[in-house]
């Protein structure tokens, strides 16, 4: 019993761990959806973020299964075979909505010049154009220089030739390319959280499995065990 008990604390350790990033991706993705999505929403769909909170909800609930089969798994294999099966399409889902937002940062000038000119607001090009949190860049005015200007604060002018800032198209991308690989950078590292959960779990299966034949032979020769079968 003294293997099982330490795969078992080990695993324990990893769903916890497991569960974490979960509820942290729950969490944060219902704020997002919840609050104001200037400028963020040039970056990352409602559809990614929808996308995001489904897949923390997902994890959080497959780690309460995990944690039944773990707590007795020599009465509870369904629940850590169940668990597996579960995890393995967690790691896909998570594999390929990181790849979805990690293929968004290979086509984002050609993308934003067009959305900025065709689909955003008024309101998310005053946000970047007045954007001062991103170090290195200031004011900025239209996409291009002299292209598709929203005169507003500092670039309100009767005359867009006459403005003297940069277009916005180097901050745009800068501020999409950190948002994008911090997201995708948090999705492949919980990946690989899930890839140690999954080792895990197979070592306690197995484990387990050892376990419940010697429990057999042990009451075929008559001896009792409080965790039985």
């Amino acid at each position: 019993m003294a293997n099982i008990r330490k795969v078992q604390y080990t695993l324990f350790a990893m769903l916890t761990f497991y569960m974490v990033t979960g509820i942290g991706a729950l969490v944060l993705a219902n704020i997002w959806l919840s609050s104001e999505a200037a400028p963020r929403e040039a970056v990352i769909s409602r559809e990614i973020e929808k996308a995001g909170a489904i897949i923390g909800g997902i994890v959080a609930g497959t780690g309460i299964i995990g944690f039944v089969g773990a707590i007795a798994p020599i009465k509870r294999k369904d629940c850590l075979v169940a668990f597996i099966v579960l995890l393995i399409a967690v790691i896909l889902a998570e594999l390929g909505l990181g790849g979805v937002i990690w293929f968004k940062t290979l086509r984002m000038r050609s993308t934003f010049q067009d959305q900025w000119t065709n689909l955003w607001a008024d309101s998310l090009k005053v946000a970047f154009q007045d954007m001062d949190s991103l170090s290195g860049y200031g004011q900025c005015c239209g996409y291009l220089f002299q292209t598709e200007v929203v005169s507003s604060g500092a670039c309100a002018a009767a005359n867009p030739a006459t403005i003297a800032f940069p277009g916005c198209e180097e901050k745009i991308s800068v501020f999409a390319d950190g948002y994008l690989r911090k997201l995708f950078t948090s999705l492949f590292g919980f990946t690989i959280v899930n890839v140690f959960v999954f080792v895990t779990t197979v070592i306690l299966i197995q484990t387990r499995n050892d376990e419940e034949r010697y429990i057999r032979i042990g009451k075929k020769e008559g001896r009792t065990y409080i965790d039985s079968i």
